[in-house]
């Protein structure tokens, strides 16, 4: 009887003592930050936290944490490269081990049962650790733990640990993808629910919105500051701007009633445009305040020539400050 009761006191403490060791561990991982594509740098082990579940039991091992993005779907891998993890003098690897598993709200993670089921990778090599996709929430918590049954013995277990992955990043966009000149588009970042902060913010209407207003005057990169758990991500993001018209390059002015004037599109937004037409010579074939008669190809009421000709739209627009607009115009008869 005594035998028994001394065997099961034993036992009892061994349990605490590892479930001590691994609530420490624990505890230690949630100041231990992981942020996409930023490596880790290991130079040991920890030989006092041993840590084990279905597929994993390991004697040292160093423990991480991350945040998961807003976003519904996505991808999470943890890639260990090895450095300098040698047993023998023969210059061989140990096995290190990588497991994730999630911090449940209302259930202590720092008992080793909380991750019993969660699967491992490993290998004597470089190895890539991927989640499943459906173990992967948004904007949850997640421990890390990296380990090994490397004895210290043959020295230092040095690697480096680096996650990445679309649900750890924040996703800049805008829509539309391009406008003309004088119009507005919105900005949009997904997987943060901020704050977050836009550059240059001249353009914006407020430049801490998750879905700005853009006014741009040329087509411009936008660049998108926040935050995903304890991590500083940024993204950038292009809006293409175009000429608030529309030029056609070439006309046929024969009478036939197809084609036989010069038409610009959209030029009615802008009644007080001014449009010059040059040959190849630099002399004015044709001026107009205004648009509200198309060029018929002209110039003192003669047909001019096949050819190339030169133009200079000036908009005039009282919304946006918008350069001369310069290109060629052929007439084709």
């Amino acid at each position: 009887m005594f035998l028994k009761r001394s065997f099961f006191f034993l036992c009892a403490l061994v349990f605490l003592q590892a479930t001590e060791l691994f609530g420490q561990a624990c505890e230690d991982a949630m100041s231990n930050y992981m942020c996409a594509d930023q490596p880790q740098q290991v130079d040991s082990l920890n030989p006092s936290t041993p840590f084990f579940n279905n597929c994993m039991n390991v004697s040292s091992t160093v423990w991480y944490s991350f945040h998961t993005n807003t976003l519904e779907t996505g991808s999470i891998d943890i890639a260990v490269d090895f450095v300098d993890c040698d047993y023998t003098t023969a210059g061989d690897n140990d096995f290190i081990y990588a497991t994730v598993f999630e911090l449940i709200d209302g259930f202590d993670p720092c008992i080793s049962f909380a991750s019993y089921n969660w699967p491992c990778a490993g290998d004597d090599q470089s190895f890539v650790y991927t989640m499943p996709s459906d173990s992967i929430q948004p904007d949850t918590d997640y421990i890390v733990v990296i380990g090994s049954n490397h004895d210290t013995i043959y020295g230092p277990c040095a690697f480096d640990v680096t996650i990445s992955g679309s649900s750890l990043d924040i996703v800049a966009r805008v829509e539309p993808l391009s406008v003309s000149l004088g119009q507005s588009a919105h900005l949009i970042v997904d997987g943060t629910e901020g704050p977050v902060q836009w550059t240059p913010g001249q353009y914006l209407d407020d430049p801490t919105s998750l879905n700005p207003e853009v006014f741009a005057e040329e087509t411009s990169s936008f660049q998108v500051s926040g935050q995903v758990g304890n991590c500083d991500l940024t993204d950038v993001v292009s809006l293409t701007v175009g000429t608030p018209i529309e030029i056609y390059t070439a006309f046929s002015p024969n009478s036939d009633g197809v084609n036989d004037v010069w038409n610009i599109g959209d030029i009615e937004r802008f009644p007080t445009c001014q449009i010059e037409v040059f040959d190849r010579w630099g002399q004015s074939v044709f001026k107009s305040v205004g648009y509200k008669q198309p060029w018929n190809g002209t110039y003192k009421d003669r047909y001019l020539p096949t050819a190339s000709y030169y133009y200079v739209i000036e908009l005039n627009s009282l919304e946006v400050t918008i350069p001369p607009i310069l290109g060629t115009v052929s007439i084709v008869h």
